[in-house]
């Protein structure tokens, strides 16, 4: 991966943690990353006098303690902060610059902190000696320390580009508590993972903060452009948006990833409905919509109403079209070809993508002005795994989970023949690409096959890869050690086919 710019980033350890300590945490993490950025891991300033942080957290009636990171929600004195904050400024001022900052546990409370120290203009003040441009923190948690609240109530400060690794099982900070510190951001980006209070390193996550990291080279490849001599060029710095899909309502939304640089032309979008069975949408698929801003389109992750948020029929059904219609309305504004608009479905996504697909004119939301005026079609269709039938008289079944949140329990044979896409499939559906694998455990393969096989009977092109071995929820599988890692490429290669090169 070549980049015009390579990142600096300091790097600081954990509570009874050090320089090596954090390299070794870390390396999972960002090992294929040295292309991208340079990680300097220091030691924090009390190491050398025996002791294990960045501060004690203790009681103002209390002495201090060697167990306390400060983690706590309650009011807690850190001493020792001091000390580390003269250090830090020197750190800066004698190693770097450096273009970000990555903490681990304490270490994350302390990038919180210094964030709240940042110049966002780029100058150095006595009140704001610090200038970077993005953070990253991992098993974070914001300062209890009351002498601190301030560093808190910058806004433009916290106005800055960041990520939050979360261990969703972590026991030593509580996962609320990182949440919290992520709250305090402007538009943090943030990974759950299934682990504890380890810096995660699993597939998805690496796949993310590289992508937060690339994203950053281009930004400060950018402002170099900006300050180079005229007629030098450089890409324009993308950065996700989140754009509401309702008038009046933050959510559900849409989050619009740009590809770097200026368009030669209109550009295709895919818009990404990830699984979930219909009991959330931030199931399977995360990183798709990054996926393609780095293939050259626009890539757009669509929120979509679930058992948990409203019930999914009609809502979800309306989110969809109505996420597909405001693609298609902002186009000229995002450089986005109309004719040129993809929708990728995985497990329930792909039942929700086909059903808008089959049929676009199922349900028109009263309150959606684009409704009978912008189509709802996309011009392509892209599959992981789908959800697809409901019969409940033949195999594939029923699948009860995705079911059931979709229309609840009971429903009788001539409702479940209605969302069944298999049935509804004519000559006017959009290309398809599909793919599935034969030993899904969740999602059996009978429903791709039995799509696929409408799709030939109607005369509608699909490209239908059935793999024999793989689980369930993959998405992207860019790290699967079987063939199906390579289906984004190939995917690439069709979508190539179908609109020229992006």
């Amino acid at each position: 991966m070549k980049t015009t710019h390579k990142l600096r980033i300091l790097c600081l350890h954990g509570y009874r943690g050090d320089a090596d300590v954090m390299r070794g945490q870390m390396g999972a993490l960002v090992g294929e990353l040295d292309a991208l950025a340079d990680f300097v891991c220091v030691d924090a300033p009390s190491l050398s006098a025996g002791d294990y942080g960045w501060w004690h957290a203790v009681p103002e009636d209390r002495p201090a303690t060697r167990d306390d990171p400060g983690v706590s929600g309650h009011e807690l004195r850190y001493e020792g902060w001091q000390r580390t904050r003269d250090w830090i400024v020197s750190v800066f001022r004698q190693q770097g610059p450096f273009d970000g900052v990555l903490g681990f546990s304490q270490g994350a409370a302390l990038t919180g902190l210094l964030v709240g120290l940042r110049a966002t203009d780029g100058r150095p003040t006595a009140e704001r000696p610090l200038a970077f441009d993005f953070a990253a923190m991992v098993g974070g948690f914001p300062s209890a320390d009351p002498s601190h609240a301030p560093l808190y109530d910058a806004p433009e400060s916290f106005a800055l580009p960041s990520v939050h690794v979360i261990g969703r099982s972590d026991g030593i900070v509580p996962p609320r508590r990182s949440h919290d510190l992520a709250s305090r951001f402007r538009d943090p980006i943030v990974l759950e993972h299934d682990g504890g209070h380890v810096i995660a390193a699993t597939p998805e996550i690496r796949r993310r903060f590289a992508s937060f990291l690339l994203e950053r080279t281009r930004h400060r490849a950018g402002l170099d452009a900006a300050a180079a001599p005229p007629g030098a060029a450089a890409p324009s710095p993308r950065s996700p948006i989140e754009i509401p899909l309702w008038p009046g309502r933050d959510h559900p939304a849409m989050r619009v990833s740009l590809p770097a640089g200026a368009p030669a032309r209109p550009r295709p979008a895919l818009l990404v409905f990830r699984g979930g069975a219909y009991a959330t949408c931030k199931g399977s698929g995360g990183g798709s919509a990054e996926w393609a801003a780095e293939h050259g389109m626009v890539g757009v992750e669509v929120e979509y109403a679930t058992r948990a948020a409203g019930g999914p029929y009609p809502a979800s059904y309306a989110d969809a079209a109505r996420a597909i219609r405001l693609v298609r309305h902002r186009a000229a504004e995002w450089g986005v070809d109309p004719r040129r608009v993809g929708a990728l479905g995985y497990s329930a996504g792909g039942h929700l993508v086909s059903l808008v697909s089959t049929r676009p004119d199922l349900f028109a939301h009263p309150d959606d002005d684009l409704s009978g005026r912008v189509s709802a079609r996309p011009d392509l269709v892209v599959l992981g795994y789908p959800v697809i039938s409901f019969v409940d008289g033949y195999s594939p079944g029923a699948l009860g989970g995705s079911a059931e949140n979709f229309f609840g329990r009971d429903a009788d044979e001539e409702t479940r023949r209605r969302f069944s896409s298999e049935l509804h499939v004519t000559s006017s559906l959009p290309p398809v690409f599909l793919w599935t694998t034969e030993d899904d455990a969740l999602v059996p393969a009978a429903h791709s096959k039995i799509f696929a096989d409408a799709c030939r009977r109607a005369g509608v092109p699909v490209a239908f890869e059935l793999h024999p071995h793989g689980r369930h929820g993959m998405g992207l599988a860019l790290d699967e050690p079987t063939e199906v890692r390579g289906w984004t490429g190939r995917l690439f290669a069709w979508l190539s086919a179908q609109w020229g090169s992006p």
